[in-house]
């Protein structure tokens, strides 16, 4: 692309607003963008109106329009490229450089670096990184990189575009909104690698390329996303595709890789050790059920390559992958090849070359894609920890391999001797480029090669440095790319609860303000309700030091809290998901601070599971009342783990962790908080467990403690504490009660609860508005929990003698009545300072039903009216021109209505007018017929090509086809995963110390989820 094909030029309004006006030479209009909307212009009328604006910059091409909130928005300007070769008479091209054009204010030429969101900068170094790709014709068939070559050739070359690799979809909305034609005005990028080089065979041109697309699905750096999601995107899934054109005719070989399909993660990134942490097998069930169904539709038949290690943190997370894949019905003909990489390595290089001879029987196979002759009917997918340099060695052999039958398809030998010994060196240096653009885009550096223990090594400290300080802004970069304004949007969140993931990606509909705000309030229309029992429990645990006495000894019983069946009867008590959050869990010293030990974390959560299965055989027999660990998180003391039973687990998604330090001013960990989140059916739910400050006058550090853990625990996506449906908050919050220690006790003794909740502090500085302004309690009908001696029911007779206090409580949140309190109480175990306290919940969770749903959304989409939000006027007796003077006039009619405009153009005997949305369109009709001031009759009709309700309901009615086939499927899924017949058993964990035997620079895990028992599992 030798020519800046775009400028870009502007002007600012008398409100202060910008326009922009955008003019390219490859097409026959220009762009008028302003307060947000986009119009195209005549030639004629661009060029005259150009004269009035100043031309601040130029480029090659445009990505779209960045809407990183309501008001600010960017055009995105590739600055500079790299061409990368030729493929189809198409240029290939790395961008090398962005530029956001602010389109909400004053000349990006004006802005100083400080005026510049930070958040812009970071965006535009990731777009210039070299990582995305794009390809430019001047003819119409340009060659969509988000699609291979079959693909292309089965959908045709005007299909849309695939969208797990199409990176800047969200940037082209607001085109689509207003009907501008994408494909005139924006290049499509993929992130990846693009290589091309030619070949000469005699007088005849060849081709090699290597192109690896990267899913924008499930995507994010190193350590930050990991495993899988709910919808069965795995993270680093990289569609890898070995092209070869000779004359007129082409091959292509497509291979996969991606990260191990289960939930797993690596929370922990320290120099040389990173652990793993599994979440329970059965939990993983669903999404990998998924993540192997769109494998096949994509792909057809799928073989998997497993390169995990043998040694404990690898070799768990290889085992439960072999686990899941054999119990799964759905996919049993996939094939699983596991394969020691580091192992068999070190005794042979040559043993890698023996796993290509296990697996080339499914190359030849899956076949190989002719445009001749055939198809590609499978797909090899590999895997190692992070899919990078063990994964890199292996495709790279594969695709050698593949190679040699792709010449043969295409005859290539037979015009020269030896030529296939040039493709091999060519194809090899390609592998080993794509090998490092992929790592650098997911790690940071390039792939670590083996051949220099030195350059490997600087490799891996960048690595180290790259994940430890730059990652979590460059994952930010990420999400606000792909999500721009929605990105932490409580109503977008809301409705994503609500829709399925595939109705909400199928169209941009979804992801305009208007429309989500209007279908967000007819949430509840569109969902039935389903009841749960929740049990929520808090306890100050004093370091665990008794915890023998609690766990297994019969007059200290955990049921006494958990069931207490002196208050309720069984079924009262039969909880579907039990929340219990300790504190103290740990001595807090200073060696526990540093490193806090999960042994009383394992021996507690043991205990509590046992307690369940105890009570649940004694009084529900059936198997389906099995309960698993969804969660267990610590911070130093504070310890919060939840159950829920495992016939439920197929209504929980988007599980997430977060943890905040509040003790030093946030310096340690003996004080803080730990929250987990998931969204259960179509509602949001999260539970928070906190220990604040102590002291009986340390008030304001206690509600800073609060205000640090609302701002500061942060969930994927943006999500916060409190942008969600429900939240149940407890913990040790340590609020006194401000009296002193005798008038307490005697008022205890009385029973006069009501005067002591008076001087509660927690209650005065929620009613303050101080802290949990929002949050509800119980009423405090039972004794203050701290302070007792041990073993007694006696309050703190030591020299401190503290006056007792209800330091340990449970609150919750909830903006729409999906609550309702059962009980709350403490209980009188005393192995402890303080008394366990449980409150019982009744929830009800709105879950989204498509019967339901369709003809509700219908009716809501016409309601919003139409997405263009365009309103086209005339005026009788004018029938070749607009009257120009009479614009002012229909403006004004305009803002009377309380409309907002965004642009307006002069078309004909036509006045096109942008307004803020489509409900706005349908109010601007009532102008139709409106009489102006020269007696001239004002015709307005709603600029939408054909009939806008019935084109929107055929467009939806083609998106809800995808919600059909999805709930089709997962209820397929679901059946299949009878939890009775894969009687899953739970192993013993080891305790966490020995890790540290394992030596340095070793990967290990931490089973801190329910395990699954591998000693009767036989590899397919």
């Amino acid at each position: 692309m030798s020519l800046r094909n775009v400028r870009i030029h502007k002007k600012i309004l008398g409100n202060g607003t910008s326009s922009v006006l955008v003019d390219s030479t490859v097409n026959e209009e220009f762009l008028l963008l302003q307060c947000g909307g986009v119009l195209t212009l005549s030639k004629d009328v661009g060029n005259a109106l150009r004269q009035q604006y100043a031309k601040i910059s130029d480029g090659y091409a445009l990505l779209g329009i960045h809407r990183i909130s309501a008001y600010e928005h960017y055009l995105v300007l590739v600055k500079s490229v790299l061409s990368v070769g030729q493929l189809f008479n198409c240029d290939l091209h790395k961008i090398t450089n962005v530029q956001f054009v602010p389109l909400h204010g004053a000349s990006s030429q004006n802005q100083t670096s400080e005026q510049i969101d930070a958040r812009v900068v970071e965006m535009q170094k990731f777009l210039s990184a070299g990582i995305f790709y794009f390809s430019s014709s001047t003819k119409q068939n340009n060659y969509d990189l988000t699609h291979s070559l079959q693909r292309r050739q089965e959908k045709g070359d005007r299909s849309r575009s695939d969208f797990r690799f199409y990176w800047n979809r969200t940037l082209s909305y607001p085109f689509e909104r207003f009907g501008v034609p994408v494909d005139n005005w924006l290049v499509k990028i993929i992130c990846g690698s693009v290589l091309v080089r030619t070949i000469y065979v005699g007088h005849r041109t060849a081709k090699v390329a290597l192109i690896s697309r990267l899913s924008c699905d499930y995507v994010g750096t190193r350590f930050n996303v990991r495993g899988i999601n709910d919808a069965g995107n795995v993270a680093n899934f990289v569609e890898t595709e070995q092209l070869l054109t000779f004359e007129e005719k082409e091959c292509s070989f497509v291979q996969v890789r991606g990260s191990v399909p289960l939930f797993w993660e690596q929370p922990g990134i320290n120099v040389g050790s990173h652990t793993i942490k599994l979440k329970p097998l059965e939990f993983s069930m669903f999404a990998m059920e998924r993540h192997y169904t769109y494998m096949k539709q994509f792909y057809g038949q799928v073989l998997s390559v497993n390169l995990l290690g043998s040694k404990r943190g690898e070799r768990s997370l290889s085992v439960a992958f072999q686990t899941a894949l054999n119990l799964s019905k759905l996919h049993s003909d996939v094939r699983l090849v596991s394969f020691d990489y580091h192992s068999e390595v070190k005794q042979s290089k040559e043993s890698v070359r023996r796993l290509i001879s296990e697996i080339d029987f499914f190359i030849e196979h899956c076949n190989f894609f002719s445009s001749s002759s055939s198809l590609q009917r499978g797909v090899i997918r590999t895997n190692c920890l992070d899919c990078l340099d063990r994964t890199n060695s292996v495709q790279t052999l594969i695709g050698m391999r593949a190679l040699i039958t792709q010449l043969k398809i295409l005859g290539v030998e037979q015009f020269k001797a030896n030529i296939v010994v040039r493709f091999e060196e060519v194809a090899r240096d390609l592998w080993q480029k794509n090998g490092d653009n992929c790592s650098i885009i997911y790690a940071g550096t390039g792939a670590l090669e083996g051949k220099s223990k030195l350059k490997d090594a600087s490799r891996s400290l960048v690595r180290t440095i790259q994940n430890n300080l730059m990652d979590a802004s460059k994952q930010e970069s990420i999400d606000l790319l792909l999500l721009g304004h929605l990105f932490g949007d409580n109503k977008f969140d809301k409705l994503s609860n609500v829709l399925p993931s595939s109705l909400l990606k199928a169209s941009s509909y979804f992801f305009e303000y208007s429309n989500i705000e209007g279908l967000v309030e007819r949430e509840k229309e569109m969902c039935s309700v389903k009841s749960l029992r929740v049990f929520v429990g808090t306890w100050n645990v004093n370091g665990g030091r008794n915890i023998y006495n609690v766990a297994f000894k019969e007059n200290h019983s955990l049921d006494l809290w958990l069931y207490p069946l002196t208050l309720l009867d069984a079924d009262a008590l039969n909880f579907d998901l039990i929340a219990v959050g300790f504190e103290e869990i740990v001595d807090l010293n200073a060696s526990n601070l540093m490193k806090a030990s999960t042994t009383n974390q394992r021996i507690w959560r043991d205990g509590l599971r046992r307690t369940i299965d105890r009570f649940q055989h004694a009084h529900f027999s059936a198997v389906d009342d099995k309960f698993v660990v969804l969660a267990c998180e610590q911070l130093v003391g504070v310890c919060l783990v939840l159950f829920i039973r495992a016939s439920l687990l197929g209504s929980v998604r988007d599980l997430a962790i977060g943890d905040v330090k509040t003790g030093m001013g946030g310096a340690t960990g003996n004080k803080g908080s730990v929250a987990v989140r998931m969204t259960f059916d179509s509602t949001s739910i999260c539970f928070v467990c906190s220990h604040f400050a102590a002291g009986q006058n340390e008030v304001t550090t206690r509600n800073a403690d609060f205000q640090t853990t609302m701002k500061k625990i942060r969930f994927p996506m943006g999500r916060t504490i409190s942008s969600h449906d429900v939240v149940f908050w407890m913990g040790d919050f340590n609020y006194r009660i401000s009296l002193p220690g005798e008038e307490v006790k005697n008022a205890i003794r009385q029973n006069n609860f009501a005067y002591l909740s008076e001087h509660d502090q927690l209650s005065q500085q929620k009613e303050a508005g101080n802290v949990f302004a929002e949050f509800t309690e119980g009423p405090l009908h039972f004794a203050p929990t701290y302070k007792y001696d041990t073993f007694s029911d006696d309050y703190d007779t030591s020299d401190k003698c503290r006056s007792p206090a209800w330091t340990d409580r449970v609150l919750w949140m909830d903006s729409n009545n999906f609550v309702q309190l059962i009980y709350y109480g403490r209980s009188e175990l005393k192995t402890s300072d303080h008394r366990p306290v449980f409150a019982i919940f009744q929830l009800n969770t709105l879950k989204f039903e498509l019967q339901k749903a369709e003809p509700l959304l219908k009716d809501a989409i016409i309601s919003l009216g139409p997405p263009n939000s365009t309103i086209v006027c005339a005026v009788s007796g004018h029938p070749t021109s607009f009257p120009q003077r009479l614009c002012n006039a229909i403006f004004s009619k305009i803002y009377e209505l309380g409309i907002t405009i965004l642009v307006s153009k002069l078309e004909g005997r036509f006045l096109h007018v942008q307004l803020g949305s489509g409900m706005d369109a349908l109010m601007a009709l009532s102008m139709d017929g409106v009489v102006l001031g020269e007696d001239l009759r004002l015709e307005v009709s709603l600029g939408f090509a054909g009939c806008w309700p019935d084109s929107l309901v055929a467009d939806l009615e083609q998106c809800l086809s995808l919600v059909r086939a999805e709930v089709a499927q997962t209820s397929t899924e679901e059946d299949s995963l009878g939890w009775a017949a894969l009687n899953l058993n739970v192993a013993e964990d080891s305790d966490e110390e020995g890790d540290e035997l394992l030596g340095n620079g070793q990967t290990n895990v931490l089973d801190d989820f329910s395990l699954i028992d591998f000693s009767d599992v036989t590899p397919k």
